[in-house]
């Protein structure tokens, strides 16, 4: 191998019959033979050989697809070895247009997927060119080339792993959609880079944009700027005011701009909300797949961005005021106004903060709260746990297995049956990922001062202790609503929930709501023209789909409170 093959990441097929084999290798060396090794191996033990000589001379590998998923050795696939070596790999297997048909092929196809073999299943190509053949593994190839960063564009994170504002810079840029390198303040390649820019470093974490500039602990604001995200707010009035952008505020926003609605969408913190920080939403209809939450949240971003609707990105609103015409939000963190008609709550929830008195010093370093699939690859060869049994910890524990030397989750109850999907329940099982059940955490400590190393485990029913090694904890639990900045018009529950509909008589009788006649429409809070959707609703099923769904039936009660001259 030459030093440029050492640069390239390879394409490895794997199929008995010739004829197959160059059925697949063909079209991919006339399409991606410039930017990629395209390797090829006859049977499975072949391919691994392939693979462990990859992996020994230092190279890299995005793609295995394979028709064959026999063990080598009697315990491993070559999907299985590609992944031990390469945690970032893409698998297909290979199959005949139609063998879905085929029991025993659609029996193994399933198998894979929910043993976490194979990321999904690839036609063989039949004519040339066979562009579902090549929107396939360039599909594949976009989702390798975003989890491993390494094609970034020309943005660098320079700053200490401990230090919990390099991991919030990270997160906002890979939540942006900006793949971004990070590079710890000693590197020889850090240093270079500062050397080039003339800027020292101080201690701050340090951001290298795209054009060079070297931005010194920036603000979200300024962040947001350097990546071409707009945090200015509209004079005026407008129409409809969506406070927040995770998946039900994007899909209100998306639907009411689509519909003439002079619409401004309001986010605090990441596009995509909890949602965004998903490495994998398997059960959103319409992706086969799965898509990352990232992915799904920008597609939704650009959507309503097309169909004219604004966006004041990092832009917090910490209060509303029921005024004549509307209302009026304030808006952090420079105390602006914004004036509109109607509003769409959808705001989310954040996840509660343990009591355990250890983990505090490491939050936002080595504890972190929520599943975020940023994190996932600086947790190579370290033991980890997630807590928390719904589907977002599955999702981020099956993430982090990947990269981590052991994944468990800890968990109050006795099984995740009763939160946790069946899918991911199996997939967790075949992934190795351990579960710790009727546990909670309750102290944690470190070996060294700025290093987590361990976590103290509590039994629930006995009250007896234990010390579980810990590198990092990732919690999702006790998710509660951001709706603390409301006023007391808006009626809520006790856990901040906000109440919509019917409910709103129910819970707090006729004097509730504030209307003149009638009563709230089903997504209409106590307040008219002020909507809620999303999590922070009460009653909301929390699940992507839902959120989705209410955003886009909420804009019909919008219209109806605007009237008929909405828009124009």
């Amino acid at each position: 191998m030459d030093a440029r093959d050492h640069r390239q990441p390879a394409i490895l097929v794997v199929a008995a019959d010739p004829g197959a084999r160059a059925a697949v290798l063909e079209p991919l060396g006339r399409r991606y033979s410039a930017d990629y090794r395209i390797l090829d191996a006859d049977v499975p033990a072949r391919a691994v050989e392939v693979i462990d000589e990859l992996h020994a001379a230092g190279g890299d590998l995005a793609l295995v697809l394979a028709d064959d998923a026999s063990p080598v050795a009697g315990h491993e696939t070559a999907f299985a070895a590609a992944r031990r070596h390469f945690p970032d790999v893409r698998r297909g297997l290979v199959i005949e247009w139609g063998a879905w048909a085929d029991r025993t092929t659609a029996q193994t196809v399933l198998e894979l997927m929910s043993h976490v073999q194979i990321d999904y299943y690839v036609l063989r190509p039949v004519h040339s060119p066979d562009e579902s053949f090549h929107r396939a593994v360039t599909d594949f190839l976009r989702e390798w080339e975003a989890a491993v960063g390494k094609r970034h564009r020309g943005f660098t994170v320079i700053g200490d792993d401990v230090q919990p504002r390099t991991h919030v810079l990270r997160s906002l840029l890979a939540r942006g959609g900006v793949p971004t390198e990070h590079l710890e303040p000693d590197a020889a390649d850090a240093m270079a880079l500062l050397a080039e820019a003339g800027v020292d470093y101080g201690g701050a974490p340090l951001v290298r944009t795209a054009d060079g500039r070297v931005l010194v602990d920036p603000d979200d604001a300024a962040l947001a700027r350097a990546y071409g995200l707009d945090t200015s707010l509209p004079d005026g009035t407008v129409d409809l005011a969506v406070v927040g952008a995770g998946p039900a505020g994007l899909a209100a926003a998306v639907y009411a701009a689509s519909e003439g609605l002079d619409t401004l969408v309001l986010e605090g913190e990441s596009i995509g909300g909890q949602a965004g920080s998903s490495s994998l939403i398997r059960n959103y209809l319409g992706f086969s797949r799965g898509v990352s939450g990232s992915e799904l949240a920008q597609r939704a971003y650009q959507q309503a961005w097309v169909f004219g609707a604004r966006f004041a990105h990092t832009r917090r609103v910490a209060g509303l005021r029921i005024v004549d015409g509307g209302f009026e939000l304030d808006v952090a963190p420079d105390g602006d106004v914004v004036r509109a008609r109607a509003v769409v709550l959808a705001t989310g929830v954040s996840y509660r903060r343990l009591s355990a008195p250890g983990l505090q010093p490491f939050v936002g370093a080595s504890v972190f709260y929520g599943a975020s699939s940023v994190e996932a690859r600086a947790q190579s060869g370290r033991d980890v746990l997630v807590v928390g049994g719904g589907n977002s910890a599955g999702q981020a524990a099956l993430h982090l297995a990947r990269y981590a030397r052991t994944v468990s989750l800890v968990v109050r109850g006795d099984s995740l049956a009763a939160s946790m999907s069946r899918y991911l329940i199996d997939q967790l099982d075949a992934a190795g990922v351990g579960l710790i059940t009727g546990s909670r955490v309750v102290d944690a400590g470190a070996a060294e001062a700025d290093r987590l190393d361990h976590v103290v485990l509590e039994r629930v029913d006995s009250g007896e202790r234990l010390e579980v090694p810990a590198a990092a904890v990732f919690i999702t639990i006790g998710a509660r609503p951001h709706t603390e900045w409301l006023p007391p018009e808006v009626l809520r529950d006790r856990w901040g929930s906000v109440i919509t509909g019917p409910d709103v008589l129910a819970e707090g009788g006729r004097r509730a709501w504030l209307g003149d006649e009638g009563g709230p429409s089903p997504l209409e809070t106590s307040v008219p023209g002020c909507f809620a959707v999303g999590d922070a609703r009460r009653g909301s099923v929390k699940r992507v789909a839902s959120a989705v769904g209410e955003g886009s039936v909420v804009v019909s009660s919008v219209h109806a409170h605007l009237g008929p001259h909405a828009g124009g």
